[in-house]
């Protein structure tokens, strides 16, 4: 299968999941949208996965799979003509999301979970077809996850792996500092987000692999 995940900086990478690809002998293209990388045809692509980005989405699907996270999330909000606005509040750290609706069964999920979030805005379930179908919320954000056809917009980080997310603390620290500093409620020190992740990095990354396994299963 050729796999082609579309990285925007160089700081967020594709983490647990290029291991997982490799091991299902997946071909995988890193396109680092960053260095302008060229975009390839859509007949070369089998599977997509928009990773993630401090930008903004402010600033024809296929029916093949595809997978966004955070910033990817966003776009394919987008694309199907939902808003993309901020949230209530920022989100940076480890912290529960519940699952909700008939994806808990269909792809195995836990009740809840605790999962690494970095993100400041959020976006509006998609309503263009009629076929989008919410399945994660958490205190701080209402829409954490949906499903729509054959992709999967996720707004938290399950890829998260210890050396992803010290390259997203070295990049981002300011942020953290500036959300301590005005006493956001969801913005966890470095100190322990790192603590946090030692016991809920490796539950995420298993629940990614279910995620993962869903959107590649022959259907």
């Amino acid at each position: 299968m050729e796999t082609y995940i579309f990285q925007h900086v160089e700081y967020e990478g594709p983490g647990a999941i290029l291991p997982y690809l490799q091991a299902k002998g997946h071909n995988v293209h890193i396109v680092r949208l960053y260095a302008g990388d060229p975009i390839p045809h859509e007949d070369d692509v089998d599977f997509a996965i928009l990773m993630g980005g401090p930008m903004s989405v402010l600033d024809e699907k296929l029916g093949k799979p595809l997978l966004g996270i955070c910033l990817g999330a966003q776009m394919i909000a987008s694309a199907f003509g939902a808003a993309i606005k901020k949230n209530p509040e920022k989100e940076i750290g480890w912290f529960p999301v519940t699952f909700t609706g008939d994806a808990v069964e269909e792809m195995n999920l836990p009740e809840s979970l605790d999962v690494f979030h970095w993100h400041g805005e959020t976006f509006d379930i998609p309503e263009l077809l009629g076929i989008a179908e919410p399945f994660a919320f958490s205190e701080a954000c209402q829409n954490q996850a949906f499903k729509i056809g054959s992709g999967i917009a996720l707004q938290f980080h399950l890829e998260a792996t210890p050396e992803s997310m010290e390259s997203m603390l070295k990049n981002g620290g300011d942020e953290i500092k500036a959300g301590i500093a005005a006493g956001f409620d969801y913005v966890q020190n470095p100190k322990d987000i790192r603590i946090a992740g030692k016991t809920a990095m490796g539950p995420a990354n298993e629940l990614l692999v279910k995620i993962l396994d869903y959107l590649l299963e022959e259907k």
